[in-house]
């Protein structure tokens, strides 16, 4: 494919450098290597052996402290790798210390291996001679976040058809047959409850870094990239990482590796593409979680074509390239952070003017680039009445539209609030999982609220998930309503006041879309089936706007204990 080879950086045993990192026997001890090493990148590693290595490395030395962040489905543990120096265990601590907190996650999907072989190799550097990165940093590394389909070892070409190495890899979803990738909104696997809790509610990293293998497009780039693309974020973080962070790292990556990356996107190879475009928007995905959440964020996508030592080692390179710059303006991004969040506790409060929020999104374009793609050729059948294409193994440079990020295309505006009847404690136990602030009415309050009048509701014939998502119509319409006692308020003059509307507004990809209300307005089987409701099941959503914070007293609910 044309792809350039090189050596990958000497993944082999070190000896720890700093002085006084341990003690003199353990400093001279080597330090271990990945089963892909000690396998010639013909294997990948077990969650044990993940395990092992990880106690080998802290028995060396190594200033880290392992951590588990909870258990998977069927009771493996998450491990959470806490590498700071001098050693902090807390989030206190990491306050104190006023160093960034980065966290960077691999294998969600645990076909994709090389994320869980690079940051074992870069935990052992930071041991030695990356070890100045902790001067400005605290990391936290999930090395295995799908324990369960990481061990579910298999064939690749079974497993993951196409990939290119190792020889025998996992399975894509977890325990409970659940992308975890698509769960980061609903919150269902004890992965994604864990994560959410115990990092993102307990660290706050800064930015997080979210390593994938990509099986779409030829194309000729060794690793794609992408930052959050829902345009509900706050902008000044998801804005610092397009047009600052990322363009500065792929200069680096070229410079010093030589190695080719690019936007993460996929084209048509069957026809005359004109477009690059990059995946969905929401905040289903990680990184669009996490910059929904005001946060930065990154996807790495290493090619599923080339082989598993360079994938390895150009997502090794990546890593630690986003982790050098993160440190050298450590001071910067705490700014953009700190700006963000009040900025949009502003928003709700009303001192500053409410955006429009989106509920339906369209790809929105930086303008026309080239980008390298492989030539295709028609092998003489047809997929689904299409040719099919296969790769030639050569490349060619091809003008394209990219489309890297995306645009309203139907909005609402931001509310104040939005008002929960009591029943609808369950749905508050996951806000409160998200780090969402909830309060509670202890009297009558009587307002003006916005009233969604249900037109129609659409669930989809096909299952996604285990869920019939539902796609819900209708207007607002202004009426006084009383709230009585009891009755939950969540405020969107927060932090997360934007987490707040995409989780809760029916129109959008929130908790309605994945059926969340759906005991509250109607069986999706008996719609599917046919079966008609009366008008008042389907007369109006049970989530109410607030155009104003209540006037009476309220008491902040309690964390709902939903963790993994």
């Amino acid at each position: 494919m044309n792809l350039p080879r090189h050596p990958p950086v000497p993944f082999i045993f070190v000896t720890l450098l700093a002085a006084g990192a341990a003690p003199a026997a353990a400093q001279r001890r080597p330090l271990p290597r990945t089963v892909a090493e000690r396998s010639d990148y013909r294997e990948t590693a077990t969650t044990a052996q993940v395990g092992a290595f990880l106690d080998t490395l802290e028995a060396s030395g190594a200033p880290m402290t392992i951590t588990s962040m909870g258990t998977s489905t069927t009771g493996k543990p998450l491990y959470l790798v806490i590498v700071s120096s001098p050693r902090v265990t807390s989030p206190a601590e990491a306050a104190r210390s006023g160093k960034l907190v980065v966290y960077v996650q691999a294998n969600i999907h645990a076909g994709e291996v090389e994320g869980k072989e690079a940051v074992q190799a870069l935990l052992r550097e930071i041991a030695g001679p990356r070890r100045t990165l902790l001067d400005s940093l605290v990391l936290l590394v999930a090395p295995v976040y799908n324990p369960d389909g990481n061990d579910a070892m298999g064939p690749v070409a079974r497993n993951r058809p196409g990939q290119n190495g190792p020889e025998r890899v996992g399975l894509r979803p977890n325990g409970q047959n659940l992308d975890l990738n698509r769960d980061y909104l609903k919150a269902e696997a004890p992965e994604t409850r864990a994560s959410v809790k115990q990092v993102y509610d307990t660290w706050d990293p800064a930015l997080m870094m979210d390593l994938h293998t990509t099986d779409g497009t030829l194309h000729g780039y060794l690793l794609t990239h992408a930052p959050p693309l829902d345009p509900n974020g706050p902008e000044g973080p998801t804005t610092y990482v397009r047009d600052r962070l990322l363009p500065a790292v792929r200069r680096t990556v070229d410079q010093r590796y030589h190695e080719p990356i690019f936007d993460y996107g996929n084209v048509d190879n069957r026809t005359q593409p004109t477009a690059w475009e990059t995946y969905a928007p929401l905040g289903w995905y990680g990184v669009n979680y996490v910059g929904l959440r005001g946060r930065m964020a990154v996807l790495s996508e290493a090619y599923s074509h080339a082989d598993f030592k360079t994938r390895v080692t150009v997502t090794h390179d990546f890593v630690v390239e986003v982790l050098e710059y993160v440190a050298a303006h450590a001071d910067e991004i705490r700014e953009v952070i700190r700006e963000a969040d009040q900025v949009t506790t502003m928003e709700g409060a009303g001192t500053l003017p409410r955006p429009d929020l989106a509920v339906d999104y369209e790809p929105a374009s930086r303008g026309t680039e080239p980008v390298v793609l492989e030539v295709m050729r028609s092998t003489g059948d047809t997929v689904r009445g299409r040719p099919r294409m296969e790769g030639t193994g050569t490349t060619r440079t091809v003008n394209l539209d990219i489309r890297d990020r995306f645009a309203a295309k139907a909005t609402r505006p931001l509310p104040a609030g939005y008002f929960l009847p009591a029943s609808l404690s369950g749905i508050v136990d996951l806000l409160r999982l998200h780090g969402i602030a909830v309060e509670r009415l202890d009297a009558e309050w009587r307002d003006t609220v916005d009233v969604f009048r249900i037109q129609k509701l659409d669930w989809a014939e096909r299952e996604f998930q285990g869920h019939h998502q539902l796609t819900v119509t209708g207007d607002y319409a202004a009426d006084q309503r009383a709230q009585p006692a009891g009755t939950y308020f969540v405020s969107t003059a927060q932090p997360l006041g934007r987490l707040v509307f995409t989780l809760l507004e029916p129109e959008g990809w929130g908790l309605a879309r994945w059926g969340l209300f759906d005991r509250w307005l109607g069986s999706e089987f008996g719609v599917l089936s046919g079966l008609e409701y009366g008008s008042q099941a389907l007369s109006e959503f049970p989530v109410q706007r607030a155009r104003r914070a209540p006037g009476v007293a309220t008491r902040e609910v309690e964390e709902a204990a939903l963790g993994g």
